[in-house]
């Protein structure tokens, strides 16, 4: 039976030219790109597709961008090198890893909602107003309301093998300001219906959250490596 093409979006292909160039020294560490408009007449697509790759770029830590001076290379070539096998492995690892928490963690925060203390969904609403809260204190935070340790063990596992090495000098989604923007505002809404004892809220928007970390990771594996 046939099946539909995956066409990589012209963004994705102006991204691989880049990360091409860099990789092969035509553009090295602190080296100035090309401007917007030489990038357009170069690749010719539209201004929007060229904003979009260098703002990915921006937010992965390829590159950085100064209002009036233009985007300058901040890694080596050999930084964008990765081994293919390790690099699949890791990424199938990720996702494989996170569907598995879908499918737990919004029955787990249902369960919650009705079973934890006040003091507890106290503790899980501060982990968001903590200063550098990383996204795996809010859920092991959230697990470990259950008293259960073989689900504490089984997330400790989980988060282990979301946070491989193989991204290595890049910046990950979850510390993009973008996304972390939007990770923190899916936390709040987790936390409020939390606060607020409503379980099937809680289950939706914890499901909404994990899916979005899902999907947000595979469009950076297919972009970045």
């Amino acid at each position: 039976m046939f099946q539909v093409v995956d066409r990589p979006k012209l963004y994705e292909q102006v991204v691989e030219q880049i990360k091409n160039m860099i990789v092969q020294g035509i553009y090295k560490k602190g080296d100035l790109l090309p401007s917007e408009k030489e990038l357009i007449e170069m690749t010719g697509v539209s201004r929007i597709t060229v904003r979009e790759a260098l703002r990915l770029l921006n937010e992965a830590g390829v590159i950085e961008t100064h209002k009036g001076k233009g985007s300058f290379v901040v890694v080596d070539g050999s930084e964008l090198e990765s081994g293919e096998e390790e690099t699949e492995a890791y990424n199938e690892q990720f996702i494989n890893s996170t569907n598995a928490r879908i499918l737990l963690e919004p029955s787990v925060v249902r369960e919650i909602a009705v079973t934890a203390t006040d003091e507890e969904l106290k503790a899980i609403a501060g982990c968001i107003g903590s200063k550098g809260y990383e996204d795996g204190e809010f859920h092991r935070s959230i697990i470990a309301a259950t008293h259960n340790p073989v689900l504490l063990q089984w997330f400790d596992q989980m988060n282990s093998m979301e946070t491989s090495p193989a991204i290595r000098s890049l910046v990950p989604p979850v510390r993009q300001k973008s996304v972390a923007a939007k990770i923190a505002q899916q936390h709040q809404n987790i936390s409020d219906a939390l606060m607020a004892r409503n379980g099937e809220f809680a289950y939706f928007y914890m499901k909404e959250h994990l899916v979005f970390i899902r999907d947000t990771y595979q469009e950076y594996f297919k972009v970045f490596y």
